[in-house]
């Protein structure tokens, strides 16, 4: 029935209009950045693809000791949450729309939020804040706040 495709369709358009604005190459501005938890890197640059419907992240950073950290995660934005393998840090994860410019993920075990990254995207859409907040059960939690610039 055609009908049963259209809503989907149109759900699936929605999310890739909403994740449209976020995607592309980002550079951290080192400068701007707060980081109460480790020391900021010395360059970071993070990049966001469309991989037909699925948001997959790309970060590549240097420590400020000269380390190169690479990691790649990939979610369906408003998905479900996502079951992960015994990493032993989280064992789920979860990335939602909070409004048009703010894409939330959100790494879960046993239910709780242990971390959270909220990207903010500024109007001119050149921008883009990411507060990561880290929760260490029975000690305390730390925020660390990422500004990137989109890159030309």
């Amino acid at each position: 029935m055609p009908v049963a495709v259209f809503p989907f369709t149109h759900v699936g358009q929605m999310i890739e209009d909403k994740l449209a604005p976020f995607l592309g190459s980002w550079i951290l501005d080192t400068e701007e950045s707060d980081f109460e938890q480790g020391d900021p890197p010395k360059s970071a640059t993070l990049k966001i693809d469309d991989n037909f419907g699925m948001a997959c992240f790309t970060m590549n950073q240097v420590s400020a000791e000269g380390e190169v950290t690479n990691d790649t995660f990939e979610a369906m934005p408003d998905g479900p949450e996502v079951k992960l393998g015994k990493s032993g840090l989280v064992d789920a994860m979860r990335l939602v729309f909070e409004g048009d410019r703010n894409l939330v993920s959100e790494a879960r075990r046993g239910g709780l939020t242990i971390m959270k990254a909220e990207r903010r995207l500024s109007d001119d859409g050149n921008t883009l804040t990411i507060t990561q907040t880290v929760h260490l059960v029975d000690v305390a939690s730390f925020k660390n706040i990422s500004v990137y610039r989109k890159a030309q």
